[in-house]
């Protein structure tokens, strides 16, 4: 049974959403967030039943424009715990 040239577009197809989703998938993976005492008030509150949100308000009092600075090319956002997953 040969394929036809529209089965071979509707499979190339199949490849290339595949492969977008793949790739798609490396994006937000960032450095998990250290174990030491700078950011041991993280761990706490996560420990004591905080929620992601009030967490990340911790990581943003040493993580601002005018302390920590992120990097250059780091985005514009604070929801750390997405990409910065705590070691547990």
């Amino acid at each position: 049974m040969r394929l036809s040239k529209r089965d071979s577009f509707f499979v190339g197809g199949i490849a290339v959403v595949l492969v977008v989703l793949a790739l798609g998938t490396l994006k937000g993976q960032g450095q998990n967030t250290p174990f030491d005492d700078l950011h041991r008030p993280s761990y706490v509150a996560i420990k004591n039943g905080r929620s992601q949100a009030q967490v990340e308000l911790v990581c943003t009092t040493c993580h601002s424009k005018s302390s920590l600075a992120f990097t250059k090319t780091h985005p514009p956002k604070e929801q750390c715990l997405i990409c910065h997953k705590l070691l547990e």
